[in-house]
Order: C-alpha cells, then structure tokens, then sequence
C-alpha cells in the first residue's frame, strides 16, 4: 500500500482571513503556507509541529489527550481556525501540536468535509466514487 502523499496543501488562518474580508488587513497578510502532507487514515485531526502552528498564528484552543500508534497516551496541545485547501475544497477545522520532527499530517476529518477518499492502492486522495462530479450533500430528514 504504501504512504498517500497529497501535494500543494494551502495551510491558512481562517480568522487572518475574515479580517482580510472585513478590511482590517491586507490579503497578502493573511498567514498561509503551502505543504506536501500525509494522508493519515488513522488520525483524526491535521498534526503540525508547533513551529507551523506559531507561524500561522493560530489560536490555543485547549489540550487533550492524544492516543498514540503504540497505544500510549500523551496531552497535546489543540489550535482552531484552520483553513484546508486542497484542489478546490476546503474545511475549517483544528490541528495538534506535533513534535518537530514529526511529518505533517492531514487526518479524517478532513477528508469527511471534502468528501475525499484516500486510494492507498493508487496513493492517491480522491473525491468520494459516489460523488464524482462535487462533494456529497447528505441529508438528515
């Protein structure tokens, strides 16, 4: 199967941004970075070394505990207001403080709001089969 790479990740403070539609900073202000990132089915959330998260400007939301690989527990620090961009979707959501060294990674729910789906054959993220054309409006009525 192999590692799911996605390529040209745009990384943005989401609140930069609304202060950008409101007038009170510029758009070339707005804080964002652009990422090759791993596709992590078995993680929930976007992880990012703190240096990332610092450098966006994102704000602390609370710390959590975080279930680990080898089954260990650690208390992470979580940051909100995150904006995703890949392709053409998007998701607002929260990232994990991750060590350093650690690789950046995009986690589940991320792909639940894009309606992406990881193609670990094909390593490759892919717009949900049932949906081709856009993302999935699931009703709940």
């Amino acid at each position: 199967m192999g590692k799911v790479i996605v390529r040209n990740v745009i990384l943005k403070n989401h609140k930069d941004e609304h202060k950008a539609e409101d007038g009170i900073i510029s758009q070339d202000q707005v804080r964002q970075i652009t990422l090759d990132m791993i596709a992590d089915t078995g993680a929930l959330a976007v992880g990012l070394p703190k240096s990332m998260i610092e450098k966006l400007g994102l704000p602390f939301l609370k710390k959590a505990s975080s279930k680990l690989a080898d089954g260990t527990s650690r208390e992470v620090e979580v940051f909100e207001d995150l904006r995703v961009v890949i392709d053409d979707r998007v998701a607002i959501t929260q990232c994990i403080a991750k060590p350093e060294d650690a690789p950046y990674l995009l986690g589940q729910l991320v792909f639940e709001q894009m309606d992406y789906v990881v193609d670990c054959r094909n390593q490759k993220l892919i717009p949900n089969p049932d949906a081709p054309d856009g993302m999935m409006l699931y009703e709940d009525f």
